[in-house]
């Protein structure tokens, strides 16, 4: 009995924060990008733009990879998933200060406001690269091996960098007042080690266990495994990234729970 009295309660709390968050996606999407000069469509063509010039770049002056991999697609699928990577650490500094406002009603709390941003990410870079693969297909006969596998890596990096974003935001709230600084120039210097410009399989065997330390390289690898098929050698550990996630996440909830209970609204 007490089981059946509960499961409406839980059915109408999972109703009211999928309403919350879908309401605070769509005040994201007009606050970051209004109605004016292609408005929402930013949201993907501007990791379209970026992972095409540097796909591009690489193309035009002819860098040859290891394998006779078509290099317009290696850094497309390297660059665009680490696009992802950089904005969702970037913009999560900011979501205290863009929501504070939203979090007088009892409904909206930080956790939301995070999913929402994290959801609108995520979805913005997997059409990005869904357009990306079927242009490659078309254009260059390079048809994705495993688009399953593709989707799959870029779900598991939403899910790694949601943890490390409510860790951040909850920073933010614990007077480390210069994370906003730190992030930034952090995304940027940890681009060699991510994993997203190079394979683990062309360092020789006695470094790659320390490459692997990096769990986005993991995600990296997942994603040219879906890209490319069984012709190469990949390394990555789908529990070392289980591991990682679930750490980062639980880490990230307390986090927020805690900062949430001393946020002064």
């Amino acid at each position: 009995m007490p089981q059946i009295l509960e499961e409406p309660s839980l059915r109408r709390a999972f109703r009211i924060q999928r309403i919350v968050i879908g309401a605070l996606l769509l005040r994201e999407l007009q606050t970051r990008f209004g109605r004016k000069n292609l408005g929402a469509v930013w949201l993907f063509l501007e990791p379209m733009i970026l992972g095409g010039c540097v796909g591009a770049f690489h193309l035009v002056l002819g860098h040859g990879l290891p394998g006779g991999i078509n290099v317009f697609a290696f850094y497309v699928v390297g660059y665009t998933p680490y696009y992802l990577f950089r904005g969702m650490l970037n913009r999560a500094a900011s979501a205290l200060e863009a929501n504070h406002a939203l979090l007088y009603h009892s409904r909206v709390t930080l956790l939301d406001v995070v999913i929402a941003r994290n959801l609108l990410e995520g979805a913005a870079v997997l059409l990005a690269m869904t357009v990306f693969l079927i242009a490659i297909g078309v254009l260059m006969g390079d048809w994705p091996q495993d688009p399953i596998l593709i989707a799959a890596g870029v779900a598991w990096m939403v899910a790694m960098c949601h943890g490390a974003s409510m860790l951040i935001l909850a920073g933010t709230r614990w007077g480390v007042m210069t994370m906003d600084r730190l992030v930034h120039p952090f995304t940027y210097l940890t681009i060699p080690v991510t994993g997203a410009f190079f394979m683990v399989d062309w360092f020789p065997s006695h470094v790659q266990p320390l490459l692997t330390i990096f769990p986005t390289v993991h995600v990296f690898e997942m994603v040219r495994a879906g890209q490319f098929g069984p012709s190469l050698n990949y390394h990555y550990d789908l529990v070392y990234m289980a591991a990682v996630t679930v750490a980062l996440n639980v880490l990230g909830m307390l986090a927020l729970r805690a900062a949430r209970k001393h946020l002064e609204i």
